[in-house]
């Protein structure tokens, strides 16, 4: 018998907590949560693990963050109006923050007017704040809605295919079983190949060209971290290209 057991991490919603979101670029709710290190059979845990952090997950842009709850004055029980928020869980938010604030509103009177240290380390601060999250995902081979969908089309044609050949050609039947079977299996890889990139289209690249859109970087300066981060040995660097971030980042300019 083939048992399945091992650790995994388990995450456990503590409240919910007023700070800074630097990809947001200002002061947002956030769900708390603490994340433990469990024994599971079959993945499933009985327990909420052994200690290994906390993370803050911003509600409007769904970014998670390193959290120290002791940095909190309480943790709210339920979502409450921003202001209520700051209020409760972090009355000084505008205080702590009053540095990254105040160069965020000169930021938005004249984003070439800041000094470029400040404008550098602006542009790179959202690639290494999300990159954490495409380390993760690229560390395994994950199933998209495109994936699955591509497996039942696959399946029903080696169900189908061979029976509809079977009826027209029976002499065929058993050459029709492998062809089928061999496109099912294309089809599912190439899905599989593609879900990478619609990760990054769909979670990353919306969340960063929002980020850096109010700083209109250059695609000189946008390929200059791209650089850095390839040298760093980022999956970003090769799973961006600079022409559809370039795009991203010059459309819609609606902020939600």
């Amino acid at each position: 018998m083939f048992i399945v057991w091992g650790k995994k991490l388990v995450y456990r919603k503590l409240g919910h907590v007023a700070d800074f979101c630097p990809i947001c670029r200002k002061p947002r709710a956030f769900v708390l949560r603490r994340i433990g290190s469990a024994g599971h059979l079959y993945y499933v845990t009985v327990s909420q693990g052994e200690l290994v952090g906390y993370e803050r997950t911003c509600a409007q842009c769904g970014t998670a963050f390193n959290a120290e709850p002791t940095h909190y004055a309480t943790v709210a029980p339920k979502p409450l109006p921003l202001p209520e928020l700051a209020r409760q869980t972090f009355p000084d938010l505008e205080q702590a923050w009053k540095d990254r604030l105040d160069l965020e509103r000169q930021l938005r009177r004249d984003p070439h007017a800041l000094h470029a240290d400040d404008r550098k380390a602006l542009i790179r601060s959202p690639f290494l704040l999300l990159s954490p999250k495409v380390e993760k995902r690229f560390a395994s081979t994950h199933f998209d809605k495109e994936v699955g969908i591509a497996a039942l089309v696959a399946l029903g044609l080696m169900m189908a295919g061979p029976a509809l050949v079977r009826k027209v050609a029976p002499d065929s039947a058993d050459l029709a079983v492998l062809v089928c079977m061999a496109l099912g299996v294309v089809l599912v890889i190439v899905q599989i190949a593609l879900a990478g990139g619609r990760f990054m289209r769909r979670e990353v690249l919306p969340v960063l060209a929002k980020c850096l859109r109010p700083l209109q970087p250059t695609p000189g300066e946008l390929q200059a971290v791209m650089a850095e981060l390839k040298t760093l040995r980022h999956k970003m660097a090769t799973k961006l290209t600079l022409p559809e971030l370039v795009a991203q980042i010059a459309g819609p300019r609606g902020d939600r």
